[in-house]
């Protein structure tokens, strides 16, 4: 399934519309849909919630640990199609026990 790309607002338009993206960031939290801006409609910019941002930001933090703790347990005898196959499988793993926990 193919998602559909965002619509792009006018930067002119995003100005108009901020304190309605503010409202409604502050009542959907993590939950509402992201904003794209841009001169002449070219995606240029994105603007999400807080709360959003804090899930991306964990969420890359998490990789970066699950990728030190490899490196610390295996040493650097991986090969990079070793390591690459490893953080993949970690990345995974922390995935679904994500969704298990209902996160």
């Amino acid at each position: 399934m193919t998602k559909k790309p965002h619509e792009v607002l006018a930067t002119r338009e995003a100005r108009e519309q901020l304190p309605a993206m503010l409202e409604r960031f502050r009542q959907a939290g993590a939950d509402a849909e992201p904003v794209v801006i841009g001169a002449r409609r070219r995606p240029e910019a994105v603007v999400l919630s807080y709360e959003r941002y804090l899930k991306l930001a964990g969420g890359r933090q998490s990789v970066a640990e699950l990728l030190a703790r490899q490196v610390a347990k295996l040493g650097a005898g991986l090969d990079p199609d070793e390591a690459l196959q490893l953080a993949d499988d970690e990345l995974h793993a922390a995935r679904r026990e994500r969704h298990a926990s209902g996160e």
